[in-house]
């Protein structure tokens, strides 16, 4: 969840996320390359372990978020959204 949502207008499988309690800055690398490649994965890690992940890919994609949501970066689901023929965000 990023730290301009708030509890209440938050969807409601966010509570239940892995990534609560984590801090938010691990799901926002600066880039997607070089040393924020392990802070990408570290965050990833997280989301692998998650049990509402699939909702939270899902948002990120009908949402258009940035940073790492459901165990993919925005540009993985760039790249999701166009071989499944619908257009990017």
């Amino acid at each position: 969840m990023t730290s301009s949502q708030s509890a209440s207008d938050s969807p409601g499988w966010m509570p239940r996320g892995a990534c609560r309690g984590e801090d938010p800055e691990l799901f926002f690398p600066v880039t997607a390359a070089g040393p924020a490649l392990t802070q990408a994965f570290a965050a990833k890690a997280v989301c692998f372990r998650c049990a509402v992940r699939a909702a939270c890919l899902s948002y990120a994609q009908a949402t258009g978020q940035a940073g790492i949501w459901g165990g993919t970066t925005q540009e993985e689901r760039h790249a999701m959204r166009r071989s499944s023929g619908f257009p990017a965000r």
